[in-house]
């Protein structure tokens, strides 16, 4: 494991964070990190947020550490978790973040009105795997009417056609990676003809 991670800033700012082992996660370098909550808003009090595909759980941390009352870890991965359970006892197991070892598949659809859910999925997704077509519907699902989905990239990969539901708002490079961050698309369900009344005989 690699103890080069720290969350930033907040209640447990400067708290150092280990990395899972191999290379089936990547861990979030700390200065896109912390362009990212610069861009985010940096406070992120009284939240609910998500971390799918959260590897060592530095960005949710970061959330909690930054006032979010709800964070939800969601990793399935069996090589990430001894880093998750420590990295979570090195914060005191804040009661407000749980961990879901769990596939999103199995989590997204029990969490809603959700305000932001940041999603960090392997390279090998991009573009083919149906997967990352599946999450982005399960996200744009789970958001609240003003949520935020935020998803990381790596240049030359892109993401698969947007379900109806969401929509782009933000797009940003830093070095090889990208970050696009979606809103939901409030659908307007048509009202039915109303029906003609008694005719008067």
């Amino acid at each position: 494991m690699i103890g080069n991670l720290r969350i930033i800033a907040g209640a447990w700012g400067g708290r150092k964070l280990i990395a899972p082992p191999g290379l089936d996660t990547r861990p979030m370098p700390d200065r896109i990190k912390q362009s990212l909550m610069d861009f985010l808003g940096q406070d992120f009090t009284g939240l609910r947020c998500a971390d799918i595909c959260s590897g060592s759980g530095s960005v949710g941390l970061e959330f909690a550490s930054r006032g979010a009352v709800e964070v939800h870890l969601i990793e399935a991965g069996r090589h990430a978790q001894p880093a998750l359970l420590a990295n979570l006892r090195n914060c005191g197991n804040p009661p407000q973040v749980r961990l879901q070892a769990r596939p999103f598949q199995a989590v997204l659809p029990l969490l809603k009105n959700l305000d932001l859910i940041f999603a960090d999925p392997p390279f090998p997704w991009f573009p083919a795997d149906p997967q990352l077509a599946e999450l982005l519907s399960l996200a744009a699902a789970s958001l609240g009417p003003k949520g935020r989905f935020v998803i990381r990239g790596e240049r030359g990969q892109d993401l698969p056609p947007l379900p109806r539901t969401l929509r782009k708002d933000a797009h940003r490079l830093y070095g090889r990676s990208w970050v696009s961050v979606f809103v939901p698309v409030q659908i307007a369900v048509p009202t039915p003809p109303s029906l003609p009344g008694p005719q008067a005989l």
